[in-house]
């Protein structure tokens, strides 16, 4: 497996870093990105600012960096360590660069940092944050996506106002407190701050010569009548609880919209839409459009509902479902007056390829 870093050029960062080379002019943020452009080449895009957060599957903005969509599903992620020594002194060094404290830190510390010592590269390691199947990443044509970030791990920015980072050892009561700083050459940074920092991505996106996409179009999908489409059996059903029984809709169910999803408990009335495979390895499921009570902004779904990455061709194949609930309504007894909805099903292959951080900044 190509390793991330190269051991030369690492080895070359860490000689640097190791040696105090460690620029004393300008900002923690612009050490920080010169420090970690020597060591990553052209392969992740330096955060503007580190903090703790991943966004692994988040599409990426030019302008703005990392950019959420919370109506999207929680993308699955895995965490590895290095435990290369060179990589760890890296982590280290470029975390005190950037006014970073150790988050825990033993009181038998404290010698090694007045003296100038790395021996703490050994708390603190170089870990790679990426999705589980990078199939559920939502790709789409054109758009780059987070798929790996480079995260210093026990590493947190101090809060400090002066024009200097102090490297504060705190540790916890367990392992007592040593209360000497030690001094570095870059400025300090307000308001980041995390049990770790997330200082570079790696970004995807689709190869369109490989895209194909297969779409089933618009279909209706009335009550309680199976629709067959694209290996998929689709079926909507009505579904309420009696009011005062101390019952409630099934817990399996996924909602629709997060408001309807924390309303879930009190929902007495729900349209469902139950999505079953020909093929007997994938998993069904049940979605949930609110009734009763009604939840505004709450009739249209859009999700991968299955991906895999083929060994074959290495490319990721998925299948997504759209489904917009038009017109529905119960009546003051809970009963169905009127329901209209449509759905589609998208079938596409594609394989993804690396995006320069030149070509995104």
């Amino acid at each position: 497996m190509k390793k991330l870093v190269t051991l030369t050029t690492m080895a070359l960062a860490g000689t640097m870093l190791l040696s105090g080379c460690v620029s004393t002019g300008g900002s923690a943020i612009e050490t920080h990105k010169k420090g970690m452009e020597s060591v990553t080449e052209d392969e992740y895009v330096v955060a503007k600012k580190p903090i703790d957060r991943h966004f692994i599957g988040c599409a990426w903005s030019k302008q703005f960096g990392p950019v959420e969509d919370p109506g999207l599903a929680e993308i699955r992620v895995k965490k590895e360590k290095s435990l290369n020594s060179l990589q760890q002194d890296f982590a280290y060094n470029r975390g005190i660069a950037l006014g970073g404290a150790p988050a825990v830190v033993p009181v038998q510390a404290e010698a090694a940092v007045q003296g100038g010592s790395v021996t703490l590269s050994k708390l603190s390691g170089l870990e790679l944050i990426s999705a589980v199947n990078i199939g559920e990443i939502p790709f789409e044509p054109e758009i780059p996506y987070i798929t790996e970030a480079l995260r210093l791990g026990n590493f947190k920015i101090s809060d400090e106002k002066a024009n200097k980072a102090s490297l504060s050892l705190g540790g916890n009561a367990l392992v007592g407190h040593a209360a000497t700083t030690a001094e570095t050459g870059s400025q300090a940074r307000r308001g980041s701050e995390g049990a770790g920092l997330v200082v570079a991505y790696k970004l995807h996106q689709i190869d369109m010569e490989s895209y194909k996409k297969v779409d089933t179009g618009s279909f209706p999908l009335p009550l309680d009548r199976l629709e067959e489409k694209s290996g998929m059996f689709i079926k909507a059903k009505y579904l309420a609880v009696e009011p005062g029984a101390r019952k409630s809709l099934p817990r399996n169910l996924v909602w629709a919209c997060a408001r309807a999803d924390a309303m879930s408990r009190d929902m007495l009335g729900a349209w469902l839409v139950e999505v079953k495979s020909s093929d007997p390895r994938r998993k069904s499921l049940t979605i949930a459009f609110p009734a009763f009570p009604k939840v505004e902004d709450c009739s249209n779904y859009t999700s991968v509902i299955y991906s895999r990455i083929n060994p074959a061709t290495d490319a990721i194949e998925r299948q997504k479902i759209s489904i917009t609930v038009i017109d529905a309504e119960v009546s003051d007894n809970l009963k169905p007056k009127n329901f209209e909805a449509r759905a589609s099903l998208v079938d596409e292959s594609f394989k993804v390829k690396p995006v320069k951080p030149s070509s995104v900044q």
